[in-house]
């Protein structure tokens, strides 16, 4: 402020309004020199004052240009869109970690959202987005100083599809809190987290993209005023599960201030891949590969278009088997350990809780009333039994466990009508409930940092699953209903909240920034914050409903978790589980050639003198000289900006848009889903003949 306060008090004007430049923004200021005082103005329109339209900041790899926004009540803040936070994940790059970004030249635009992952969208069966989706973006009220809280979203989907977009998860009402707000994308499905157990496909690609972008935040985010010191992890769903695991992880626990977990975390069952390399294989055989060795694997996968890739791992994996298996498909992995390889995550998850090994930070954590509304179409209810436990079908044991599901979720009768809000209730505590229940308990032994745990029960307009809770005559929340009141989006376009939904956004808004603030949601009482939220303790389960008005009560659902406590307690024997990734690979390796057999010997009566071995005991073995790679030119090798793929024909020179400066010289500025040239693989042929190449030093 000192060197800004230099550039103002050069020509002061009494009470007039001039622009200057600071740090490459201008703003307009008012000036008072009876006092020498200096008043900013440059957010919500105050004084009359405006922001300026196109703010450029300099981050680690060069500059980018913003806009302005506004929100629903008309106040301003900046944006900033589309940011690459690694290189593109194409060609050789697929499957592998993010690898470092390069600076650019010039200032890049940030006005437009860069990709999406490679999908199939959620309520239908079109593909969209593409494998080079590595941006996130970035909203701010200021982008001086450093001192704003940070936020960063990790959206769900099963890390299947989804997105952190503006259009699902616009960030207008939190930085109106006073925040930064950060949503990200990052590759799913088996782009994201296919793993072959080798030492270069070890797995959670996704996970690991997640960890880089929070490295860029960390390291950038000052230049866009907020507090680098300061960041709040937050997801939902799978993203929930994302911001535990991560708390867990060597590479991000340190990267990360506070936690917020909805919906969804590590504990979950179907986060975690049981058997990756068998996922790989069937993906790769259900699309034409013959071999089960990784190398072949991996060539094959790399050379499919990532939309049969991502419409294999559908049809492999149908989302509507997800309800009675308890499976996605291609998730987090527990990664096996190679020499020199960054990996996320090593040991059980299980294992990292227990043993105390998170991340110490305060956390907040909860779930929604009903978080499916769905009936399986089964009478057998065993297959609500977690597989964890290893209890086997059809037992004494199983069947029991199946009574006492129908005695406490349908009063003994599971097929009537009336019970059918039993299904919604043991649907959601089998998938995301009991988990959550399981680690809050464990979180109170395993850290000394406050875990605040809600139950969200509100039904308003602006619940995402308003107009099937109608229609089933069940008033309670479902999954992803909190959202609506956390985030703006396009969906509820046509939506007119009633005066409760307002105060409950409001509500809700000021617990989840409180919390990011200072890591208490509740530091005082107030219109809207009518109790003071009590972390969980060794001794009572303190949990805030939060529904049309705010309660704070223990032990939610007591006698239905009360039940699967108990089964826990019995069946659930953690040494039973891996605590590391032991599964062996199979790999190309160097076969003997097989051995020529002589001809018949010709008989002779001379004395033999020593007779050779015979071909056959002792086979000769003969080394396959590795060939030289085959480096085709770069002009040769193209990004299909549709699906990620590789095609053979001439490539043109990056796409550049053209914004005015202010003295009205066009400025370059490179595309948000551009990659550079240099980003695409030089290399084509067997993947040995690729690492080969760019051992000697080759560019990826």
């Amino acid at each position: 402020m000192d060197s800004l306060n230099e550039d103002l008090t050069r020509n002061i004007n009494v009470f007039e309004w001039k622009v200057v430049e600071h740090n490459s923004v201008a703003r307009r200021v008012r000036l008072d020199s009876t006092s020498r005082d200096i008043l900013v103005h440059y957010d919500m329109g105050f004084w009359g004052g405006r922001m300026t339209e196109a703010p450029v900041v300099r981050v680690e790899h060069g500059e980018l240009q913003g806009r302005v926004v506004e929100t629903p009540s008309g106040k301003a803040f900046y944006s900033f869109q589309g940011i690459p936070y690694a290189k593109p994940p194409l060609g050789t790059l697929r499957f592998q970690a993010p690898q470092p970004l390069e600076p650019w030249d010039g200032v890049r635009d940030a006005t437009s959202e860069g990709n999406i992952s490679a999908q199939i969208k959620f309520d239908s069966d079109t593909f969209e987005g593409d494998e080079n989706c590595l941006y996130l973006n970035v909203y701010t009220p200021n982008i001086d100083g450093e001192f704003l809280p940070v936020m960063v979203y990790i959206h769900g989907g099963g890390l299947q599809f989804g997105s952190g977009n503006a259009s699902v998860r616009g960030a207008h009402y939190l930085v109106e809190k006073d925040v930064v707000v950060v949503t990200i994308n990052y590759r799913c499905g088996a782009l994201g987290f296919l793993s072959l157990n080798t030492p270069e496909i070890p797995g959670n690609a996704g996970l690991k993209d997640m960890i880089a972008a929070l490295r860029w935040v960390k390291d950038n985010i000052n230049s866009f005023g907020g507090n680098s010191g300061n960041i709040t992890l937050f997801g939902e769903s799978a993203g929930g599960a994302a911001v535990s695991v991560l708390t867990a992880s060597p590479l991000s626990k340190d990267l990360i201030s506070k936690a917020i977990i909805q919906s969804g975390c590590g504990l979950s069952s179907w986060a975690w891949q049981k058997q990756p390399l068998e996922n790989a294989k069937k993906l790769a055989h259900l699309l034409g590969c013959e071999s089960d060795e990784a190398d072949d694997i991996l060539e094959f996968l790399r050379a499919t278009p990532a939309k049969e890739i991502v419409e294999a791992t559908r049809k492999l994996f149908p989302l509507e088997m997800f309800f009675e298996t308890a499976l996605i498909g291609f998730t987090f992995v527990v990664e096996k350990e190679f020499p020199g390889v960054e990996s996320a995550i090593t040991e059980s998850f299980t294992d990292l809780l227990t043993s105390g090994r998170v991340a110490e930070v305060p956390i907040m954590i909860g779930s929604t009333t009903l978080e499916f509304l769905r009936k399986v179409d089964t009478d057998d209810l065993q297959v609500f039994i977690p597989q964890e436990l290893n209890v086997q079908r059809n037992s004494e044991e199983s069947l029991e466990i199946a009574n006492k599901f129908k005695s406490l979720y349908f009063k003994g009768n599971h097929a009537a009508i009336e019970n059918l809000n039993g299904y919604f209730e043991l649907v959601s505590d089998r998938l995301i409930n009991v988990d959550t229940h399981r680690y809050v308990q464990y979180l109170v032994h395993a850290t000394t940092k406050p875990v605040y745990y809600y139950k969200f029960d509100y039904v308003g307009e602006l619940n995402n699953s308003k107009k099937l809770v109608d229609c089933l005559d069940v008033h309670h929340a479902g999954h992803a209903d909190e959202l609506g009141y956390l985030f703006k989006m396009d969906s509820q376009g046509g939506v007119e909240p009633t005066a409760q939904d307002v105060k409950m956004r409001e509500r809700m808004l000021r617990l989840w920034t409180n919390f990011a603030k200072s890591g208490n949601p509740t530091p005082d009482e107030n219109h809207y914050i009518t109790v003071t939220w009590q972390p969980v303790t060794k001794d009572n389960l303190y949990y805030l409903n939060l529904s049309n008005e705010l309660a704070l009560n223990t032990s939610p659902d007591k006698e239905r978790m009360d039940l699967w406590e108990d089964l826990y307690s019995r069946h659930f024997k953690i040494w039973e589980h891996p605590q590391v990734n032991n599964e062996e690979t199979p790999v190309k390796t160097l076969r003997p050639e097989p051995a020529v057999t002589s001809p018949e010997p010709v008989t002779s009566s001379e004395p033999e003198t020593s007779p050779e071995p015979s071909p056959i005991e002792e086979p000769i073995t003969i080394e396959e000289p590795e060939p030289e790679p085959v480096v085709l030119p770069v002009e040769t090798i193209e990004h299909n900006g549709t699906n990620g793929d590789l095609e053979r024909k001439p490539r043109p020179s990056n796409e550049i848009k053209m914004v005015q400066n202010g003295n009205g010289e066009p400025k370059d500025v490179i595309r948000a889903n551009d990659p550079p040239e240099d980003d695409l693989p030089k290399n084509i042929g067997v993947n040995k003949f690729v690492n080969f190449f760019e051992s000697l030093g080759g560019k990826k």
